[in-house]
């Protein structure tokens, strides 16, 4: 059974959205095709307004303020436009926050 507010159950293992989302933030720090950012952008935007949403009694301000500062990075409907290396930094540094959210949860 799921222990965190954030796990659902995939083939009977429990998987964290927050470490799914940094999974697929640290695959594109890869040179992929550019459909693969455009599913990003939603993937991660969406997950993590839900995880805002679904927990937002139980977050820290910290951890509500990073998440929010996530869903702008990677919003879908006002998309910010930088060089590859900057989003980079900026998968890393999103794909290490989301990793560690479990832990704070848990």
């Amino acid at each position: 059974m799921p222990t965190g507010t954030f796990d659902l159950i995939l083939l009977e293992h429990q998987v964290s959205i927050p470490r799914a989302l940094a999974i697929l933030v640290f695959i594109a720090i890869l040179p992929l095709p550019y459909g693969y950012y455009q599913f990003l952008r939603v993937a991660v935007c969406l997950g993590v307004v839900y995880c805002l949403v679904a927990n937002l009694n139980t977050l820290s301000n910290v951890e509500k303020g990073g998440l929010l500062v996530t869903a702008i990075l990677y919003n879908p409907f006002a998309p910010l436009y930088m060089v590859k290396m900057i989003w980079i930094v900026i998968n890393i540094g999103a794909g290490i926050f989301l990793w560690s959210m479990r832990k704070t949860n848990d």
